[in-house]
């Protein structure tokens, strides 16, 4: 009986032995992967006005190694900075990411409680700027929710009277319902709240048979379906 407990204790010893010798082992495999394959070159490409100050040190905080790097994570860092639209991250081992940046393109220039910023058609609001110091001549936007329906706008006017589009200086959303059109010679349109395409064709005719960029008319009303008021 003696002799069959001892070698329980024996063979429980071993047991222990081994799995402790296992454990340690697996740790120092793991900080050996880990170590081998610790993220030393970020490799930033396809910028172009993005601070990439600002991302690599975002992108630092999340340095380890290859294998844990959260993508996700990393994405979000990335694309949190105002110029990028969106980024693709790629491993190359042992020790580098790469970092491929889209970034957002200036299309108009929205007005915001006394403030200006860059906006993007898809209505991203890239960075705030100082307006006496940008010299680029983009569309002007004004109104509550105007960056998210501006793109809108703008396929519908492609659609219906695309030549229109040369000569817009200003949108403006009113009353968060439907928008006003300057144009760079100081026309103002007023468009309906719906049907924007119909009248827009109609807007397309009376400018071709009117010749109204040649006229004296600084007013067209077509917020009455099926009609225009013309101011002169």
């Amino acid at each position: 009986m003696q002799r069959k407990i001892k070698i329980i204790n024996i063979t429980s010893f071993c047991l222990i032995l081994i799995s402790f010798t296992a454990i340690l082992v697996l740790w120092k495999f793991t900080n050996l992967l880990n170590n081998s394959f610790q993220i030393k070159h970020v490799i930033i490409e396809g910028y172009e006005k993005s601070n990439i100050s600002e991302i690599e040190n975002n992108v630092t905080e999340l340095k380890g190694d290859l294998i844990s790097l959260n993508f996700n994570s990393l994405k979000e860092i990335v694309e949190s900075n105002g110029w990028v639209k969106r980024a693709s991250i790629k491993k190359i081992f042992p020790s580098t990411v790469i970092i491929n940046i889209t970034e957002n393109d200036p299309f108009a220039i929205y007005f915001q409680e006394g403030k200006s910023f860059l906006l993007d058609l898809d209505g991203s609001i890239i960075t705030e700027i100082n307006l006496d110091n940008y010299a680029d001549d983009l569309l002007f936007v004004r109104g509550e929710n105007s960056p998210e329906l501006l793109e809108l706008l703008i396929r519908d006017i492609s659609i219906a009277f695309p030549n229109l589009i040369k000569t817009l200086d200003e949108v403006e959303f009113i009353e968060k319902r439907r928008w006003n059109l300057k144009l760079d010679n100081k026309i103002l349109i007023k468009l309906p709240d719906e049907n924007i395409q119909q009248s827009l064709k109609n807007l397309k005719q009376l400018f071709e048979e009117q010749e109204v960029m040649q006229s004296n008319i600084i007013e067209i009303d077509l917020r009455i379906q099926g009609r225009a008021a013309l101011k002169v």
